[in-house]
């Protein structure tokens, strides 16, 4: 719910000493190569996926872009529940998106592949809204005007399979850390 909750929240309102790890014995069977061979990799992708749900997400507000499950079809998991609640109560208001949505300063946390074999790429980023607001069937932004309008995320993505380089948001919130945008 907080990726779209944060995009319209924008608008609206010690290292220890080890000893050197012992080399894993041969494998019998063949191993199979990651799909993010480095870190700068999966921080590009990762990217490039937040690009495509920005820009999916200020489309669907204009005449003729995707539609809502195009931008739904972004999501999974967590985030995926709090993006169909937040377009419902949108649109049950009569409320749309207007400008553009940006991020920047994107950081790398952490990349891992689950025991399904699905990868999942954690980041922090600044979302910036200053280029959009939200208004009503009128055309009257319902945007509160003290909104932050830089909100640092923690974001993590997720390969839609294990055999597979797409990306999706799996979850989006505020970062309860000292803000960093």
């Amino acid at each position: 719910m907080v990726t779209a909750a944060c995009v319209g929240g924008l608008l609206l309102g010690a290292v220890g000493c080890t000893a050197a790890p012992k080399p894993a014995p041969p494998s019998a069977t063949p191993t199979i190569a990651p799909i993010f061979v480095s870190d700068e990799e999966a921080l590009a992708a990762a990217t490039e996926a937040y690009a495509n749900y920005l820009s999916t997400y200020d489309a669907i507000w204009t005449e003729g872009g995707p539609s809502v499950d195009d931008y739904l079809a972004l999501s999974t998991g967590p985030a995926h529940e709090g993006e169909v609640a937040a377009m419902t109560a949108w649109q049950s208001k009569g409320w749309k998106a207007i400008g553009q949505s940006t991020f920047d300063s994107v950081q790398l946390q952490s990349v891992w592949e689950s025991d399904s074999g699905r990868w999942h790429i954690r980041t922090y980023l600044c979302a910036d809204a200053s280029g959009g607001d939200v208004i009503d069937a009128s055309g009257q932004s319902v945007a509160k005007s003290d909104r932050p309008l830089r909100l640092p995320l923690e974001v993590e993505f997720v390969t839609a399979s294990a055999a597979s380089s797409d990306l999706k948001i799996s979850e989006s919130k505020v970062w309860s850390g000292s803000n960093f945008c």
